[in-house]
């Protein structure tokens, strides 16, 4: 992974989201994000608080008592979208969670991920979609 990413302003609803600086081929590993995990316990004390916009699930088979995780890294700022061109997928043993392009994308592209944790899932979000 080289610098392929920054992030910028979008709008004050949509706040920041992370673009292309440079053409990025489809099957692209661009971004790692380092997960630290949340115990279920300490993921119930944050769901009134800030932090809870950035937790994923963390579906773990071996670790029950840890449902949940931040990633830390530019990964935090990718936005949702329908239609992403972005998948991620996630490495339990490292835990790590890895970005991928699904297509060829332009510089200047915004990049987006499907919060659902799959690709064609259309399920409704807890925000309104554009």
């Amino acid at each position: 992974m080289d610098n392929h990413l920054e992030i910028l302003y979008i709008s004050p609803k949509k706040g920041k989201g992370i673009f292309a600086k440079k053409d990025i081929k489809k099957g692209t590993l661009v971004e790692k994000g380092h997960v630290i995990l949340i115990s279920n316990k300490d993921y119930e004390q944050i769901q009134d608080t800030i932090l809870y916009q950035y937790v994923y699930e963390w579906d773990d088979p071996d670790k029950p008592d840890f449902q949940n995780a931040i990633a830390l890294s530019q990964c935090q700022f990718f936005n949702h979208s329908y239609e992403p061109n972005l998948k991620y997928i996630y490495d339990y043993e490292n835990q790590i969670i890895e970005y991928i392009t699904l297509k060829d994308i332009k510089k200047g592209e915004e990049l987006t991920v499907n919060y659902n944790g799959h690709v064609d899932d259309k399920s409704p979000m807890w925000f309104e979609v554009e």
